[in-house]
């Protein structure tokens, strides 16, 4: 499929339950969108395709009017046939869902901006009488600037809905919803304001509140069931944390916060209150050490019974048999000590055999640092034949559905327990793993892997299209001025990795990597960011006009106020009061709160 409508495809970026996501180029005006088709199926009567439809144009035009910086615009709606599609604006970076699957957890300052701007979205689309129903962290999108951006506003509802119809049960992952939305109650702001505290406690935590191998057990706990305790998966956070997150995933919406940004600075200042508190990466509590762990020294299993195990032969010796002993002893009356005697230098030739295998005929001895430890005092415990096993923490499943799995997969732990047991016979002639010399510690780190750029490949030159948003940008090829074309335009470049710059007047430069081979290029469209910050306004009490530099602006707090590099004088008025303060803007995300009456 190289064309949906009137927009020309140029990749996928994702698949759902319900279609696809592609990054498309509007035509008539160069402009980068983003397509998110929606399947309604092929066995639907006409009527109630005509329903659908109606549906889909009702809540996308709903949708289409919330007009802020924290919200992805919808552009069109059409539909072809069974499918239909929604243009929306493209956002240059990755979801939330995509950043917390990252190793290292968020920093604070990193979390509170994500929480914050979707919290102004939030209330601001409940203000206008919609609610999301589906906030979770793949519906967070985050541009390369730092700004956070809720997508999928009014076409939650109508997937939501093509679900249930679809199946007559919840479809997909519903640990961010409420409980009066999995009950099929409804909703309104403080149920997304719910998920949110979900996204929260999460990010705190590592965990998601509510988990279970099935849905029903999710749903069952959302509705039923308080979570796991946040102190009990990261120690670090206080009853003050607590008592915040309790508040906001509380079964009842009356007994939330009255909206999402009185929870976020809650428990902004609840965290501010609090000395030596870390958010934890997304599942870090299986890697953490346990309690057990971090005061004592890890169990090692027993050996099994000696009996059970003959000593090692030594070559051209006929392998003594168990049975055949007890039936000599049966038949000739072979004296219990003798037995005993026997049973006894078995086992301290089993020991010795573990402890220094070396000594056997045949076995080499270890040098270097495995002879010297060898030669401890005999107060040391024996090097075991493989390290413990060890049993991680049981962390609740998480449901069939989720998009990524547990870092601790069936994998690693049948190849955990697979290890040989410590007492266990060496197979033959095979060096058991626990006289192997250890390996010498390296006196400076190993070099890092740089990474190379692909060989050069011998060939002519191939022609590369180049695209901005806006038009007019100065494309440099590998820093070279004599190489450069305004966009949208076409270079011609020898096979191998390039890399090219797009400057325009009042706008970020935008850097990209390309590889050419042996045919035309032509490149993802670049979107180039006007020089400048976002103002994140919010005022106690809120609702108040805003005046930038005198200029009354179309919004009131709280409220994203795109605005360029530089120092402005924000005024904001409401009953009669007004505040006024200087306001620096710095390039990413500027925070301010102004009180009126102070």
């Amino acid at each position: 499929m190289d064309r949906i409508g009137r927009y020309k495809i140029v990749r996928e970026l994702g698949r759902g339950a319900m279609g696809v996501v592609y990054h498309a180029i509007d035509p008539n005006i160069g402009r980068p969108v983003a397509i998110k088709t929606i399947q309604f199926g092929d066995n639907r009567k006409p009527g109630e395709l005509d329903r659908m439809r109606e549906r889909l144009f009702r809540e996308a035009r709903s949708a289409g009017m919330l007009s802020h910086p924290g919200i992805v615009t919808i552009y069109d709606v059409e539909q072809q046939g069974d499918l239909a599609y929604i243009a929306m604006e493209y956002v240059d970076g990755p979801t939330l869902d995509q950043v917390l699957g990252e190793p290292d957890p968020l920093d604070a300052e990193r979390m509170f901006s994500i929480l914050a701007q979707t919290s102004v979205a939030l209330d601001y689309a409940h203000s206008k009488g919609i609610v999301h129903r589906d906030i979770k962290p793949a519906n967070i999108m985050l541009s390369q600037d730092g700004t956070a951006k809720i997508t999928d506003f009014g076409i939650a509802k109508i997937t939501a809905a093509e679900n249930l119809t679809m199946t007559g049960s919840i479809v997909g992952t519903p640990h961010y919803m409420s409980p009066e939305q999995v009950q099929g109650q409804p909703v309104d702001g403080r149920s997304d304001q719910f998920s949110l505290a979900v996204i929260g406690y999460e990010m705190l935590t590592g965990e998601k509140p509510y988990t279970g191998e099935h849905l029903t057990t999710v749903v069952y706990k959302i509705v039923a069931e308080e979570p796991v305790p946040p102190r009990r998966l990261n120690p670090s956070l206080s009853n003050g944390i607590e008592n915040v997150l309790r508040k906001a995933l509380a079964k009842k919406p009356d007994a939330r916060y009255r909206n999402c940004q009185d929870f976020v600075e809650s428990l902004e200042k609840a965290c501010s209150a609090s000395k030596g508190w870390t958010p934890m990466p997304r599942g870090g509590l299986l890697n953490a050490p346990t309690m057990a762990d971090m005061k004592a020294p890890p169990v090692v299993a027993p050996a099994p019974a000696p009996a059970a195990l003959p000593p090692p032969r030594r070559k051209g010796r006929p392998e003594p048999a168990a049975t055949a002993t007890t039936e000599t002893k049966r038949k000739s009356g072979f004296p219990a000590f003798l037995l005993a005697v026997l049973v006894a230098a078995g086992l301290l030739a089993l020991i010795g055999w573990q402890a220094a295998p070396w000594l056997m005929p045949g076995r080499s001895q270890p040098s270097g640092s495995g002879a010297r430890r060898a030669a401890a005092s005999k107060e040391d415990a024996p090097v075991p034949a493989a390290p413990p096993v060890t049993t991680p923490l049981a962390i609740p499943g998480d449901a069939a559905g989720d998009a990524k799995p547990s870092p601790v997969g069936p994998a690693v732990a049948d190849a955990e327990v697979g290890q040989a047991d410590p007492g266990a016979a060496p197979p033959a002639k095979k060096e058991p793993e626990a006289v192997k010399p250890p390996a010498a510690e390296p006196s400076t780190p190993a070099p890092k892997t740089e990474r190379r750029p692909p060989p050069v490949r011998a060939g002519p030159p191939q022609e590369v299209s180049f695209l901005s948003s806006p038009g007019g940008a100065t494309a440099t090829l590998d820093g070279n001025p004599s190489t450069a074309c305004s966009t949208p335009c076409a270079l011609r470049a020898a096979p191998g990795l390039h890399t090219v710059a797009l400057t325009l007047p009042g706008h970020h430069i935008e850097r990209r990597e390309f590889t050419v081979g042996a045919s035309p290029l032509e490149l993802t469209p670049v979107e180039l960011k006007p020089a400048g910050g976002t103002l994140m306004l919010t005022s106690v009490p809120a609702g108040a006009a805003i005046s930038v530099n005198g200029k009354r602006i179309d919004q009131v707090t709280p409220a994203q106020i795109p605005l360029g590099l530089g120092v402005y004088s924000i005024m904001i008025e409401k009953g009669g009061q007004q505040a006024t303060e200087k306001v620096e803007v710095k390039n990413g995300i500027t925070t301010r709160k102004i009180i009126l009456g102070q």
